[in-house]
């Protein structure tokens, strides 16, 4: 399949000044800080909240618990979403981006000063749902608008290159908090629980005041200014876009489906090695930056591949290795043996990630300019909040219920991978815009 030039190319208006590279910069930026966030929460799901807001409860309860408040985040998502992509339709993407940059920040900082249940008993995990769901609120908005922005910057032949950057940077924000999380949870277990948990999320806010600093320095996209005036009149662009192309949107919810399998990598994987194969702390997080930095590569190579052969393409080989590869992956880490065990993630970073890659600048060419952020909202935050809260709390079950093997997880994969390469074959790459 031929590249497709950036929609809107030839009309852009002359006072869009704002170079490509320091608008890929801003949304890679606000990107890691914004995942940071979403993603250190993650990190202590797994291995602080069980135990100091969840305590009454044994070891596997207290991390499927925390596994729930986790899912919680997702479930708020396509609210956070459909609030946003509102304004980011009839405003633009800079002021949203701005926004979701405060709201995720300002709510972590925050969980790093709660107190805990043995302080303020249930009303501990309460407020640290409260404010996860203020967290997800945030995330609902903030990746339709961070791919738009790289997306709609990019020069023609390079959509796909540039739109991989937002997917790429998320990696880097879980290498981050990853890093982080090991250099405090090396301290006495005694002072991590009791304060050296919390720096992660307090340090949130020196992350937050860069990337306001940096997101304000740029221009709006070119492409938003091009029809701004037709946005203007738009009374809510996310109806408009189901009512009148409904089979788009949902086969654009089914190709992202697969994509949910990315948090059996970052989130998932985590727990497996630690509580179910033994695996030493140390080469669980080794292990992890390894995988991270391979996801970061993948993501890059797969949008480069898709400005030279097409998004398709790209899309269902990856829809295809994904599925193949998902019962390998499992073999791989039940050996025990960390190199395999790396070889495996490895590889799974190199199946599923050029999606992700990808997907940033498919979905762009997609949908019209005029709802382009409803639309990817879409398309994203439902199928994130109905798979991808809820699968490390049941990937966790179904685990446990096959006695600590990981064959339901594959299993799980093979179903995903499969319902995405469905919706591939079916879904016109055209935007609604161009059809007659």
């Amino acid at each position: 399949m031929p590249t497709e030039p950036a929609a809107g190319a030839a009309a852009l208006p002359a006072d869009a000044a704002t170079p490509p590279t320091r608008a890929v910069l801003a949304s890679m930026f606000g990107t890691v800080v914004e995942w940071y966030d979403f993603s250190v929460y993650g990190a202590a799901s797994a291995l602080v909240f069980g135990r100091i807001f969840f305590p009454n409860v044994d070891a596997m309860a207290g991390l499927l618990a925390s596994y729930g408040a986790f899912a919680v985040g997702f479930l708020i998502r396509p609210i956070g979403g459909v609030f946003f992509s509102y304004f980011g339709d009839r405003y633009g993407r800079k002021p949203v981006l701005v926004a979701t940059l405060l709201t995720m920040g300002i709510s972590t900082t925050a969980i790093g000063l709660l107190p805990t249940y043995s302080a303020v008993g249930v009303w501990a995990p309460v407020l640290l749902v409260g404010l996860r769901m203020v967290q997800g609120f945030g995330a609902g908005g903030e990746f339709a608008g961070a791919i738009l922005f790289a997306s709609e910057y990019a020069p023609a032949g390079r959509r796909g290159l540039f739109g991989s950057f937002a997917p790429a940077s998320v990696m880097i924000s879980l290498l981050l908090s990853a890093l982080i999380f090991r250099v405090f949870s090396a301290l006495p277990t005694e002072q991590f629980l009791r304060w050296g948990w919390r720096v992660p999320f307090l340090l949130s806010i020196v992350a937050v005041l860069t990337g306001y600093f940096i997101r304000q320095r740029v221009g709006e996209t070119p492409e938003f200014l091009a029809i701004r005036s037709q946005a203007a009149k738009l009374r809510m662009p996310i109806v408009e876009i189901v009512r009148g192309y409904p089979k788009l949107v949902l086969l654009a919810m089914g190709v992202n489906v697969i994509q949910v399998m990315g948090y059996v990598h970052v989130v998932f994987a985590t727990s497996y090695m630690n509580t179910n194969l033994g695996t030493p702390a140390i080469t669980t997080l080794v292990i992890q930056m390894i995988t991270f930095v391979a996801c970061g590569v993948a993501c890059i190579a797969g949008g480069v591949l898709s400005d030279l052969v097409g998004r398709k393409p790209v899309l269902i080989g990856a829809t295809i290795a994904s599925a193949l590869y998902a019962f390998p992956m499992f073999w791989l880490l039940d050996t025990r043996n960390p190199v395999l065990m790396a070889v495996g993630m490895v590889l799974g970073a190199f199946t599923l990630f050029p999606f992700f890659g990808t997907q940033s600048a498919f979905y762009t060419e997609t949908f019209d300019t005029r709802f382009r952020y409803s639309g990817i909202t879409l398309a994203r935050e439902v199928t994130y909040a109905m798979f991808g809260g809820p699968l490390p709390f049941l990937a966790t079950s179904f685990v446990i219920q096959a006695g600590g093997k990981g064959w339901p997880v594959s299993v799980i994969m093979v179903v995903m991978s499969t319902i995405s390469f469905v919706s591939l074959l079916f879904i016109q790459k055209q935007s609604p815009a161009s059809r007659p």
